[in-house]
């Protein structure tokens, strides 16, 4: 099944301090995904660079297989 969202090596650094590094996901259509951590560990973060509010330093976003990084 393909992917509605996707990741590939999603990075982003703050100065020194690395907040996602490398996250690569799939998420196909009618599928549930949890992204699960302790504080500080980048969720937010990652959520962030989904939807656009942060660029990445590294990697790309695809949605419906179209790049929208």
């Amino acid at each position: 099944m393909k992917p509605i969202i996707e990741t590939k090596d999603l990075s982003i650094t703050f100065g020194g301090h690395t907040a996602v590094d490398r996250v690569s996901i799939a998420v196909p259509e009618n599928h549930f995904k949890s992204i699960i951590g302790p504080n500080g560990a980048g969720k937010t973060t990652f959520f962030n660079l989904l939807s656009g509010q942060l660029m990445p330093t590294e990697g790309q976003i695809f949605f419906r297989e179209k790049e929208i990084t």
